[in-house]
């Protein structure tokens, strides 16, 4: 399987529904009128998580990975939070909003990291091999934030409010992953 497939597939595979929760979260605020934003949010966070996923693929440093799958769902239940109290109140929020999807990309990138050392092909050029992987995770969630924003924007067609639809999906972000976030703690 090629590192842009392999990438592509890890971030679209229903076991790791964490992915797909956090970009729920991430533009929960947004409909179809706004897939810009939305796509530079999601990029944001692949900012964030391919500098940790190549630091940590190459052994630089490592960390435990019961706390990484703790803090994945505290990242949702923060994004979700922000979204559903602070997104887009004023112009900086926006800004805020961007440094936050980096910063928790960080997170996130770790726990690619051990999914890429396992699945990736040893005898394959590692640098060329991450870097088609970021790709294929890219791709995989701008898939995944247009479907998100496709059926939002179905949803308000049908008279659910914006506000409505928006604290209905933070909610159920934030209950979600502080039940993920009680399964994983990491003591």
């Amino acid at each position: 399987m090629s590192d842009f497939v392999l990438g592509l597939t890890h971030i679209t595979d229903w076991e790791g529904y964490d992915h797909m929760l956090y970009l729920l979260a991430l533009v929960a605020a947004y409909d179809l009128r706004h897939i810009g934003k939305a796509a530079l949010t999601a990029t944001a966070f692949t900012l964030g998580h391919s500098l940790t996923l190549a630091i940590a693929s190459l052994d630089v440093f490592r960390v435990s990975g019961a706390w990484v799958e703790f803090l994945i769902p505290v990242t949702i239940l923060a994004t979700a939070l922000w979204s559903l109290f602070f997104a887009g109140t004023s112009p900086k929020s926006k800004k805020v909003t961007y440094v936050m999807a980096a910063g928790f990309g960080l997170i996130h990138g770790l726990g690619f990291s051990s999914f890429f050392r396992i699945a990736r092909d040893e005898s394959a050029d590692f640098i060329g091999g991450l870097f088609r992987f970021n790709l294929g995770v890219e791709a995989g969630q701008l898939v995944i934030v247009a479907v998100l924003l496709a059926v939002a924007s179905l949803v308000r067609s049908l008279g659910v409010s914006a506000r409505d639809q928006h604290v209905f999906v933070c909610g159920g972000a934030i209950a979600l992953s502080l039940v993920m976030a009680l399964e994983r703690l990491p003591f």
